[in-house]
């Protein structure tokens, strides 16, 4: 028992002050962890304590977003809305004024709702001259906000452009009045973005320090001209109707090129990328005049090229391409990929009903991916991918040593459509390692294993007079990865009647138990089906007995 003399100590004792270890971290740390946070728990925290306060208020990075409803706007619209973001705007700054502080970022996103807006509001430009004061070195300034379209552009204050401070420059919703050929010499800058502008018709952009640029959907403009010996990234993406020229000759750094919508020739393309010798990504969209697409660079990873209507020829010269990308309609078999191993991704635009020459198309144009390493395949009508059987028997297949296949697409919801894809496919590839299915964010694959050294003399008349026999005839192994039970059962039904020397089904994945499980066949998880394949197949007709036929 407890002595009397050990009580009184105990309730004499005095409690154990609560310590707030986070008030006694240094301010820059303070900053650094509310600058992570969102910016409603951000706020919520600065008042938790002066120290909070205080931190909040000098922190080196300010950011003001009307659509996160700062300064009491939530449920304001138009002029009002405007008028109650910028009074919080101005109030937070002329506290700040008080403080000796630098500004490093400072990102500035309201959303204009007609010209008149700025000229009956001094606030914008208060704002961004305080930025511009305080020496800022990452400047954000955005007009349109999270909405699609730009309902009004914001007259661009020329200081911004001349501010040697910047290091980052973001312009997002702003003009030039009136239109005008823009001439910049930046000094120090690094990267530049400029989207949704209006009011430059040619841009000259010249620079010893810049990294990055990006130009997206500005409208008016006719020409860009860049020279910066140290650029390593360019992005232009024109409007639908644009017609402007692009010249990066200049940009001997290019590491990564993106134009879509620009105005660029077959003989440019042959003759300027080239020179990039440190090109790594090219990526090509919506390009009207492209027809014979010529492309030689040892350097060049990675190529796409999506929507372009005219295109009529593809050569690539490139020793160390890894991907290939096309995306739009399927265009003649002129495609020529020079390069000793590439994954391609080929997305179709499939119009329905298909046109009458569809499927020999089809065949012609993947035949020139035959020797890639591994194929997907995106297509909106997965039955635009099942060749006719009846045109089977007089063509050769066009993926004939492929071994990775990967289908991208809405999955078949009738089990006769499965079974006639999976078999279109497999006719594509004979010799198919692994075929996979991409819906979503669910991939369900079939892994095959094939005995290619086995007589056929006896075998099949399928395909008598090929000299390329097809896949029912060396295929042994069979293993199912995340397809459900019933699609896992037509499956095995479908190779244990087509296939002549199948030996082995499997099934690895995380669902149920087989069906067949009733039938005395066992399907734990990654267990194996083996044995005599007749037996396989006496069970799996005694379950489906009443079932329509799938093949």
């Amino acid at each position: 028992m407890m002595t009397r003399n050990r009580q009184r100590r105990l309730m004499n004792r005095k409690p154990i002050q609560e310590v707030d270890l986070i008030s006694e971290l240094p301010d820059p740390i303070i900053q650094h962890i509310m600058s992570s946070l969102p910016y409603k728990d951000a706020a919520r925290m600065s008042i938790l304590s002066k120290r909070f306060a205080s931190a909040w208020t000098s922190s080196p990075t300010i950011i003001f977003d009307e659509t996160l409803n700062m300064g009491s706007c939530l449920e304001l619209t138009g002029k009002q809305r405007l008028n109650s973001f910028l009074s919080y705007v101005g109030e937070f700054l002329s506290r700040r004024r008080r403080l000796d502080v630098s500004l490093e970022k400072f990102r500035f996103c309201f959303c204009l709702n007609n010209s008149s807006d700025q000229q009956s509001n001094g606030g914008i430009e208060n704002a961004i001259s305080y930025a511009i004061e305080n020496n800022v070195k990452e400047l954000e300034l955005d007009v349109v906000g999270k909405r699609f379209k730009l309902m009004a552009h914001y007259s661009l204050p020329m200081k911004v452009l001349s501010a040697h401070s910047i290091i980052v420059l973001s312009l997002k919703g702003f003009m030039l009045e009136p239109p005008q050929n823009l001439a910049l010499d930046f000094p120090s800058i690094k990267e530049l973005r400029l989207e949704k502008c209006k009011g430059m018709q040619k841009l000259s952009v010249s620079s010893q320090s810049l990294k990055i640029v990006v130009l997206e959907f500005c409208q008016g403009l006719e020409k860009v001209e860049i020279d910066a010996p140290n650029l390593e990234s360019f992005s232009f993406g024109g409007g639908a109707n644009s017609s402007c020229s692009v010249d990066v000759t200049a940009c001997m750094s290019l590491e990564y090129l993106s134009l879509k919508n620009a105005e660029i020739t077959d003989e440019w393309i042959k003759h300027e990328i080239p020179k990039f010798i440190r090109l790594e990504v090219f990526k090509v969209g919506r390009c009207r005049l492209l027809r014979n697409f010529h492309v030689s660079n040892a350097n060049l990873k990675t190529l796409e090229l999506s929507d372009c209507s005219n295109l009529q020829k593809i050569e690539i010269y490139s020793r160390s391409l890894n991907t290939f990308v096309y995306g739009g309609q399927l265009m003649p078999s002129r495609v020529f990929i020079y390069s000793p191993s590439f994954h391609a991704k080929v997305s179709l635009s499939v119009d329905d009903p298909l046109p009458h020459d569809w499927f020999s198309s089809l065949r012609d144009f993947l035949s020139c991916f035959d020797h890639c390493k591994e194929l997907e395949i995106a297509c909106s009508i997965e039955m635009a991918l099942i060749f006719p059987i009846d045109s089977r028997d007089s063509l050769l297949p066009p993926l004939y040593d492929l071994k990775y296949l990967k289908v991208v697409g809405k999955f078949p919801a009738k089990s006769e459509d499965l079974v006639d894809l999976v078999d279109g496919l497999l006719w594509f590839s004979h010799c198919l390692t692994v075929l996979s299915f991409v819906s979503g964010n669910k991939e369900k694959s079939l892994k095959f294993e094939y005995d290619i050294a086995v007589a056929i003399d006896e075998d099949l008349q399928c395909c008598y007079s090929m000299p390329i026999k097809c896949w029912r005839h060396s295929l042994k192994k069979v293993t199912v990865e995340n397809f459900d039970d019933r699609e896992n059962t037509i499956l095995q039904r479908f190779f244990s009647q087509k296939a002549i020397r199948l030996e082995a089904i499997s099934r690895e994945d995380n669902g149920s138990a087989d069906a067949l499980a009733e039938e005395g066949v066992s399907q734990d998880y990654g267990s194996v089906i083996t044995g005599n394949i007749e037996d396989l197949e006496a069970a799996i007709m005694a379950n489906f007995l009443d079932d329509s036929e799938i093949y």
